[in-house]
């Protein structure tokens, strides 16, 4: 069988093996993207100062959008900006706060407002007769006014006051206090790019910041799923050894190059670095040679202190015009 016969086989194999590797991997990742999403919640806690982290868990892109969308946010809008901002949505996070309604009666005046300006005047009745005994409890003499709080949990905040002046025609006052919301949010990302989100919702009234205690928060972030980079360019340098077939026999190469392509869940540290070009120096012929590297698969992940380890195949080709099929480790930097 002619050179390059064999060089065609060899490399043909190898390529097979590649994508049966990767096939597995693809197949593994798929697997461990349904578990993080199963099991993978982080529970929602309650801090000092009226802090909450929020629950957070994993979801699938589909996912993410239903739950903008059962919110109420227009995502057309914000997937529209965040397109001209060459980014996308990762996470979600909605927070919410309840008040607890108040109903009664007989209730007594909470405090006494202006006074009567006729209080001695002798009060009609409908069939415009004089009355008699028509104020027994003095609310003729004062105006009477009613506090309004809005209450959670533990916290009352004062919502306003009505009033009532019972000697006039139209009796009813009111008095609302302004109010401004305010909800502060901290977003932390660890190693893995999980997302933790903190929240802090506070009412001002009457100059006075109320804590409001947060019934619950939840974010949905977008379990970070394996995909390719088509330009994600990446320096490695490493050390190839293997058979030069040309001259049958050993050969060393450490080499630089520069990978193109990548493949997986972050782009910074990719499992697969796809097609990579370089060039080297054999130290067992003593000549240059330049090389190509088609896939890599980064073992750094499984290994402390080395997050961007890749080891794989790669072809070289010496300037005099012999073919070497190597293996060897790459470091990116």
């Amino acid at each position: 069988m002619p050179l390059y016969g064999k060089i065609l086989i060899i490399a043909g194999a190898m390529l097979t093996l590649s994508l049966l590797v990767f096939a597995i991997y693809r197949q593994n990742e798929i697997s461990n993207r349904q578990l993080a999403i199963e099991t993978q919640v982080v529970s929602q806690k309650q801090l000092v100062d009226g802090i909450m982290r929020s629950q957070n868990e994993y979801a699938t892109r589909k996912d993410i959008e239903q739950f903008v969308k059962d919110n109420g946010v227009n995502l057309k809008a914000i997937q529209a900006d965040l397109n001209k901002l060459h980014a996308e949505i990762t996470a979600v996070n909605v927070v919410t706060v309840s008040s607890y309604g108040q109903v009664g009666g007989k209730l007594p005046t909470t405090h006494i407002g202006p006074a009567n300006p006729t209080p001695d005047a002798k009060p009609i009745c409908k069939d415009g007769s004089p009355c008699i005994n028509a104020d027994p409890h003095g609310y003729l003499k004062n105006q009477q006014n009613f506090v309004l709080n809005e209450n959670f949990a533990k916290v009352q905040v004062p919502f306003g006051t009505i009033g009532f002046s019972a000697w006039q025609a139209e009796p009813w006052s009111l008095d609302i206090k302004p109010r401004k919301y305010h909800i502060a949010t901290v977003t932390g990302t660890d190693e893995n790019q999980r997302t933790y989100v903190y929240n802090k919702f506070t009412m001002k009234v009457d100059g006075v910041d109320f804590e409001i205690p947060i019934e619950s928060s939840v974010t949905k972030q977008e379990y970070p799923e394996a995909k390719f980079s088509w330009w994600n360019p990446r320096i490695f340098v490493g050390m190839d050894s293997g058979v030069n077939i040309t001259n049958i026999g050993p050969q060393i190469t450490p080499n630089v190059g520069v990978g193109i392509m990548s493949y997986g869940q972050f782009k910074n540290q990719p499992d697969f670095s796809i097609l990579q070009l370089g060039v080297g120096y054999d130290i067992v012929s003593d000549t240059p040679q330049l090389l190509l590297t088609p896939i890599t698969y980064n073992i750094g992940k499984h290994i402390p202190l080395m997050t961007n380890m890749h080891i794989g195949p790669s072809f070289h080709l010496g300037l005099s015009g012999d073919f070497a099929i190597m293996f060897g480790f790459r470091i990116g930097l």
